[in-house]
């Protein structure tokens, strides 16, 4: 939604501030077009309330989860592939992480498919978790995931537990700090 047919080949920070100052221009947009690094995650998230998950590949979101634990916020979970996407929200110190659900999983380096109105749902549902989440109203996705399956038009939610021995957020994580 925040890029068009011509904006192939711009960075996508440069194109998204673009449009969002054409929405509205009585915002301010601070953009930074860095890969996330485990050696610069901490420095490009600085003092933010929430870090919203939007990336394309796990071993990113492994280091966003990780300095979100590590700063003490919380962490916006969305993934999607094709036409079915998850939901979840991590709360450091209260709930499972990201690491707890896929215990460190590697998954072959691929271009994930990305059918438009998936990205769309998962995003409403991630916005909705920070509203909630700055808010203090309603239950957060914690320690549960929200898988969406656009082709049944089905949504599922299975539990998650934290696990103390979870390389992010469990027993030995606590004792490196």
């Amino acid at each position: 939604m925040l890029h068009w047919e011509q904006n192939v080949g711009v960075k996508k920070v440069e194109t998204a501030a673009t449009k969002l100052r054409k929405l509205n221009p009585d915002i301010k947009i601070e953009t930074t077009a860095e890969t996330i690094t485990e050696a610069n995650a901490s420095k490009l998230v600085g003092n933010a309330d929430g870090i919203v998950d939007a990336m394309d590949n796990l071993p990113t979101r492994y280091i966003l989860n990780r300095t979100a634990i590590e700063k003490g916020i919380p962490f916006f979970h969305g993934a999607v592939y094709g036409f079915e996407g998850r939901a979840m929200t991590v709360v450091p110190g209260k709930s499972a992480c990201l690491n707890c659900l896929y215990h460190s999983a590697k998954v072959p380096k691929e271009k994930f498919p990305v059918i438009g109105v998936t990205p769309a749902v998962i995003g409403c549902i991630q916005a909705t978790e920070v509203i909630k989440y700055l808010t203090g109203l309603g239950e957060l996705l914690t320690n549960r995931i929200l898988n969406y399956d656009a082709l049944k038009m089905r949504f599922t939610e299975f539990t998650i537990k934290p696990d103390p021995g979870c390389e992010h957020c469990g027993r030995a994580a606590r004792k490196r700090k």
